[in-house]
């Protein structure tokens, strides 16, 4: 099972939006806990269908601030505990049953303390992070977690979470008890790719299964060419060399010319929108486990520009594959 976690920074946007689904497609989690979501039920709910989920318990933001939101899958059986604005507990079950809590903590670090009083409240297996200003509210935590019995899990990939200008910290975590540690022993921890929010996705797998592979597909007119500045220039290009190819060309073939011209300069210039976006994602990757500069973040935002664009141009790719099969099993 695929337990992931997102402090999203809103979704109230259709870029938000975006973004949300490009790590639902990435991932493909069983369970998806989201903080600071900006949704009321409404909207929640929408997100839901669009991301491919069945069920969702949510808490509902307050204006622009806060909000929980745990979606899940046919396939799993969740039932709940509670809901406050600072998590979502609920237990999964599975192997006997086990807790999951999904934990917002408090952003003002004077209020850091009902955080902990929460934890402890829960008494059971969570998911959440903080940023402790001082050693004082550095070991409430840790006594939080103590008294819990609960240790956190570690974790594959950068070691910050969160990254806001110059300052990076750790601040999205698991942690579990031993009883959950042993029911999974293969378990990993992945704190998984920065996109648009300025915090990491945390993913849990129970089972650490490797990602399933994508099949080939049919050469066509990808929409998504609409979005690039210099496709009018490619078309009127590859138009004017199919007439000058010695005999004159019926309109059919001048049309194939202009075809395999545009995949020509798809596959060699633009790159299909999934490539493009992992290279631009080891880019942004590497600048983030760099030495924090003018130059680094300048670097970032760049590539954070151009993700976006990325993104829109997949969602539009498909959207078109949608409305081909919709229109191939006659509507």
């Amino acid at each position: 099972m695929k337990l992931l976690a997102w402090n999203c920074r809103g979704l109230s946007s259709p870029r938000a939006v975006r973004s949300l689904l490009e790590v639902q497609n990435r991932i493909n989690p069983d369970v998806f806990f989201l903080s600071e979501t900006h949704l009321d039920k409404v909207k929640a709910d929408n997100v839901r269908r669009r991301a491919g989920f069945d069920h969702l318990i949510i808490h509902e933001s307050d204006g622009r601030s806060g909000g929980l939101l745990l979606l899940w899958k046919e396939e799993v059986n969740i039932r709940l505990q509670a809901v406050t604005h600072n998590y979502i507990d609920v237990v999964i079950e599975e192997n006997g049953g086990w807790r999951f809590t999904g934990v917002y903590g408090e952003p003002d670090w004077r209020h850091k303390a009902r955080t902990w009083e929460a934890i402890r409240s829960i008494k059971g297996d969570l998911e959440g992070g903080g940023r402790p200003r001082t050693q004082r509210q550095l070991q409430a935590f840790h006594d939080a977690l103590s008294e819990c019995e609960v240790n956190d899990v570690g974790f594959v990939g950068d070691i910050y979470t969160w990254q806001r200008g110059h300052i990076r910290e750790r601040l999205d975590r698991a942690v579990a008890n031993i009883q959950w540690s042993n029911m999974f022993p293969q378990s990993s921890m992945t704190n998984s790719e920065m996109i648009r929010s300025d915090h990491r996705p945390i993913l849990m797998d129970t089972q650490h299964l490797a990602p399933m592979q994508r099949g080939t597909r049919m050469r066509r007119f990808e929409a998504r060419w609409l979005q690039e500045d210099t496709v009018e220039e490619m078309i009127e290009a590859a138009w004017a060399g199919a007439k000058s190819r010695g005999e004159i060309p019926t309109f059919l073939e001048k049309v194939g010319v202009v075809h395999d011209e545009l995949h020509k300069w798809d596959r060699e210039m633009l790159k299909k929108p999934e490539k493009r976006i992992k290279e631009l994602k080891v880019d942004l990757e590497r600048l983030r486990r760099g030495p924090i500069t003018d130059a680094n973040i300048a670097a970032q935002k760049e590539i954070m520009v151009r993700l976006e664009l990325m993104l829109e141009q997949e969602e539009i790719h498909w959207m078109q594959r949608a409305r081909e099969n919709w229109l191939k099993k006659g509507g």
